[in-house]
């Protein structure tokens, strides 16, 4: 008995095994989830978006999105948001897109919307006419009626501190804001690490990677290292010393486009009042010399603020030639020499010393030494200062500053324009005041035709130049370094749409 029942048991399992073979049905392995390491080399102390720059940092890590985003040819397109209509000059009506969810699950709303733009408008100095905007919602819609005439309405939407975050469910907004990215905040320490995991409610294309580590490495040779190491698999913001060796191996690619970030420099007029010194330094940058050896052709040397194919642009504005032996002219005329013979000029018994002072991101602090180079053959002698970020700008403390910025982060020039040569503008570093400029850039804030639009953004850039306010070195090509077997990235020429729901890992 006891054999019969053993037999049968056996007889059982194979027709089990046997039945399961020819069904075809094969045990699956549970998909092994995708991690990506993304090395930065810019540091994050907070992710609020309507905070200063924060923004830049909550799109680029997909986190957050706006109602409108810039195509490639930096036009606003809809976002978050279905279309808009411009009903008059003070009037703008926005449509927002259905069944949007923030990634806690919650519904996007107008009235979110609207509570988001007045924060903005409260907290973020370059934002301020959202806080005197009256708003009216609707179901689907929010109706903006700004306080006077506002051209730039739309474009300035674009900007990621107008990110829609949720406001009543976020619980620490520095460290974990609820935005509708494709990606989510698990953890954040503060300038080391931010841990980002998949949305499962994102409302375009599920994400194809289910967590990212981003990692601060501020040094770029480091950065290169762990690239080549295995340690990220993303580099951003290398600086081209490293691109032949990437180049060189199939293990690697590198994604590269121009765009519209700026070797920016101030001057300090507080410090440098005599405008012959800002005119023969200026004289003194060998800006071609500067693609071809220091950048290895990897920037576009400028002419005024803006890229030179743009409306705006520098091919519109009288350039400074250089010209070594004219700049030493011009500092003799103006009454500097050597007196004792040791290479550096004084006037009145003071001799000409100067700080350039930047801080460490893509080539500044080549491009300070360069300059300090150039500045000894006119009779200047120049200390180089490198700080780990750009705070010595708002403190003053610095003769010539060396920014890296984007200038048309929202696909026009008046947000930089006025930010930078307002009397009372917030990156107004070089405290430059010319009333009439100020009025310039009044009448631009009012204007709605882009074409005279453009004209005025020239004439505020040729004033500025022909006083010596600024001057600027050239527009980076921004370069993704990254692993071959990496797909769906591609550098933006605004800068910050970086990750997002299609890059994958092969």
């Amino acid at each position: 008995m006891k054999r019969k029942i053993l037999c049968l048991a056996i007889s059982l399992v194979v027709s089990v095994v046997m039945l399961s073979g020819c069904s075809g049905n094969k045990t699956e392995e549970p998909s092994k989830e995708k991690h990506l390491v993304w090395g930065e080399t810019q540091a994050v102390t907070s992710l609020d978006p309507s905070i200063d720059w924060q923004g830049w940092f909550t799109v680029r890590y997909a986190i957050t999105e706006t109602l409108f985003k810039l195509d490639k040819e930096l036009v606003p397109t809809p976002w978050l948001a279905e279309s808009y209509e411009n009903v008059d000059e003070n009037t703008w009506k926005i449509i927002i897109k259905d069944n949007i969810k923030f990634s806690n699950g919650n519904m996007l709303t107008s009235d979110m919307v609207a509570e988001n733009l007045k924060k903005i408008g409260n907290v973020n100095k370059r934002a301020t006419v959202f806080a005197d905007a009256t708003y009216e919602v609707s179901e689907n819609m929010i109706t903006i009626r700004t306080a006077q005439p506002y051209p730039t309405l739309i474009n300035d939407l674009c900007d990621p501190y107008a990110s829609i975050v949720d406001l009543d469910a976020t619980e620490d907004f520095d460290k974990a804001p609820i935005g509708t990215g494709p990606y989510m905040v698990t953890n954040m320490v503060e300038k080391t690490t931010i841990d980002l995991a998949a949305n499962e409610n994102y409302w375009d294309k599920k994400p194809n990677i289910q967590t990212v580590q981003v990692k601060f490495v501020t040094d770029t040779d480091t950065l290169s290292m762990a690239l080549q190491s295995g340690e990220v698999d993303v580099a951003m913001n290398l600086t081209s010393d490293s691109k032949a060796v990437f180049e060189a191996d199939e293990a690697y690619k590198i994604e590269e486009i121009s765009t519209s970030r700026a070797y920016f420099m101030y001057y300090n007029l507080d410090t440098i009042n005599d405008m012959a010194i800002r005119r023969a330094i200026s004289m003194s940058i060998d800006k071609e010399q500067m693609k071809e050896f220091l950048f290895e052709g990897s920037i576009t040397p400028a002419v005024g603020a803006f890229p030179m194919d743009t409306a705006y642009g520098g091919k519109n504005l009288k350039k400074t030639t250089y010209d070594i032996q004219e700049a030493k002219k011009v500092l003799d005329e103006a009454g500097y020499k050597d007196s004792n013979g040791d290479g550096i000029l004084e006037k009145n018994d003071k001799p000409l010393n100067l700080r350039i002072v930047t801080y460490k991101r893509l080539k500044n602090d080549a491009i300070a030494t360069e300059l300090q180079s150039k500045l000894k053959e006119i009779g200047i002698n120049a200390e180089v200062m490198v700080h780990d970020n750009s705070d010595f700008f708002k403190a003053g403390e610095f003769d010539i500053g060396i920014y890296s910025i984007v200038t048309t982060p929202v696909g026009d020039p008046q947000a930089f324009l006025t930010t930078t040569f307002a009397s009372d503008g917030i990156t107004n570093f070089g405290h430059y005041k010319n009333a009439e400029v100020d009025e310039l850039l009044a009448s631009l804030i009012r204007e709605f035709d882009s074409s005279k639009r453009a004209e005025i953004a020239l004439e505020i850039q040729q004033k500025a130049m022909d006083e010596y306010v600024f001057d600027n070195i050239g527009f980076v090509n921004m370069a993704m370094y990254m692993k071959s077997n990496i797909t769906g990235l591609a550098p933006h020429p605004s800068d910050y749409y970086q990750m997002n729901a299609t890059m994958d890992i092969n």
